[in-house]
Parts: structure tokens; C-alpha cells; sequence
């Protein structure tokens, strides 16, 4: 129950976000979401024995996304490459190296690395595209992620019976799989209908394949990493859905992938 009671809160603010907002509302929003979530990945990092630095993760997490939505690939470029130089040099004045610092400095790059350039992709899908084409991708890329997810959850629930995954995901099975991929479909025809997407169906068709199988990806790949910290959620922010770590793995990590797709086949110039 609370994790439909959030969704019926969450997705009407969702709409009022993206669609009547001007973009740097929506990506405000994506900034603190990827802020928060980063915070909780490094608090898995210590949950498994490594130790990691916060505030200056943080600090260059913010200005990578800043940096990308402002100047682009250029602006991802130069905060990437500067938190490569920062973080393993500040290691050098924290009082308890060298111990600990290969694993140390490795997450804390990661952290700013993959959360910030997925976000990073996530911010461009609304900004590149000309309005109102970019409201429209995002909302279709929202809506597969989510009637799909949704679909994954009840169908594993109700139906599930073959694990997926045991050592990484216990609960995750192959039926719940094919219910997330069946409505991720489903959600990309609908969505595409009630948008008036102008696209040929065959990219309607190939953007629903990459989020079908990316989201489920990177829904699993939080899961490896909380699996090696010994913990369930990654926090408990949100009702029934854990913390914002939980609920932005399937959004980050397809992101990419969609967009290089758009780029790739000149929908987005």
C-alpha cells in the first residue's frame, strides 16, 4: 500500500515538474535526486568496510551536472577528468593513508563518474530535444520505466517462481522479467499514442527494447553493490520503495543508451 500511495503522490508532481516547468525546474529536481542518491551509495561503500570521503564527492558530483547542463559534453569533459586528479590527490592528506586508499579512491571516482554522467544523459534528454519533443521522450522514458518496473513487481509477486538472480537479487524471477518487459512495451505504445510521438514505429518499438533491457540492468547492478554491503535499501527515504539510490538505478543507467541511440539515428541533432 505505501508504495502505490507514493506513486499516486509522486507522478502528478512528476507531470507538474516536467511539463510546466521550464527545463532548469526539472533538472533542479534530477540534481538533488542524483545528490541524494550518491550520498547513499557512499554509505553503502561504508557499510562494506571502505572508506570513502563525502562532502568533496558531493561537491564534484554537483559540478559535473552543472557543468554538462550548462556547457555540454565539453562541461563533462573537464569536471570528469578534474575529479580524476582531485579525489586520489586529496587522499593523500587523510590521516589514515595509504590504508585503504585503492578501494577508497576507486568508489569515490566511480560515484562521481556513474552517477553524474548518467544523470548527466538523463538532464540532456530534456534539454537537447526541441520543446515540446523533449517533455515528450521524457515523459515516454518515465513512463516504460515505471509501468515496466511496476509490471516486474506483481508479476515476481503473484507469478514468480524461477529465480533470476539468487546471489544478487533473490526476489527478482524470469516471470517477473517477462511481465516487466510485456508492459514495458505496452507503455511504450500507449505513451507514444496519448503524446502524438512523431516517430516511425520502429524507433518507438527500438527505444521501448533499450529501456526493457537496460532498466532491469541497472536496477541490478544497485543490487550487486547492496548485496556486498549487507544491506536491504539504500535508505529508508521514500515508503516502500527505499531510498532515492533504489528508485534512480533504472533511470540513471538506460539514459545513456537512449540518448546515444537518439543522437545516433539524428532524432536529436
Amino acid at each position: 500500500m505505501k508504495r502505490e500511495l507514493f506513486a499516486a503522490a509522486a507522478i502528478p508532481i512528476m507531470v507538474v515538474t516536467i511539463g510546466w516547468l521550464p527545463p532548469w525546474g526539472f533538472l533542479a529536481i534530477l540534481g538533488v535526486a542524483a545528490l541524494l542518491a550518491c550520498d547513499e551509495y557512499l554509505k553503502l561503500a561504508r557499510a562494506a568496510d571502505i572508506v570513502v570521503g563525502r562532502w568533496l564527492v558531493l561537491m564534484l558530483i554537483g559540478a559535473l551536472l552543472v557543468a554538462s547542463w550548462l556547457h555540454g559534453v565539453d562541461g563533462l569533459a573537464v569536471t570528469a577528468v578534474a575529479a580524476l586528479v582531485i579525489l586520489p590527490t586529496v587522499r593523500l592528506a587523510r590521516p589514515e593513508s595509504p590504508l585503504g586508499s585503492l578501494a577508497g579512491v576507486a568508489t569515490e571516482c566511480f560515484a562521481v563518474l556513474y552517477l553524474g554522467s548518467t544523470a548527466a544523459c538523463l538532464g540532456w534528454l530534456r534539454l537537447w530535444p526541441e520543446d515540446p519533443n523533449g517533455i515528450k521522450i521524457l515523459f515516454f522514458f518515465l513512463a516504460c520505466i515505471w509501468v515496466g518496473d511496476s509490471g516486474a513487481y506483481y508479476v515476481g509477486k503473484n507469478f514468480g517462481r524461477h529465480k533470476m538472480s539468487p546471489k544478487i537479487s533473490p526476489n527478482k524471477t524470469y516471470e517477473g522479467l517477462v511481465g516487466g518487459i510485456a508492459t514495458t512495451y505496452a507503455a511504450a505504445a500507449a505513451a507514444a499514442f496519448i503524446l502524438g510521438f512523431e516517430l516511425r514505429f520502429l524507433h518507438i518499438f527500438a527505444l521501448a527494447t533499450i529501456l526493457a533491457a537496460a532498466a532491469p540492468v541497472g536496477d541490478l547492478i544497485e543490487s550487486l553493490f547492496k548485496r556486498d554491503s549487507g544491506i536491504k535499501d539504500s535508505s529508508n527515504l521514500i515508503p516502500g520503495h527505499g531510498g532515492l539510490l533504489d528508485r534512480t538505478d533504472s533511470l540513471f543507467y538506460p539514459a545513456p543508451l537512449v540518448l546515444g541511440y537518439l543522437l545516433l539515428t539524428g532524432l536529436v541533432g
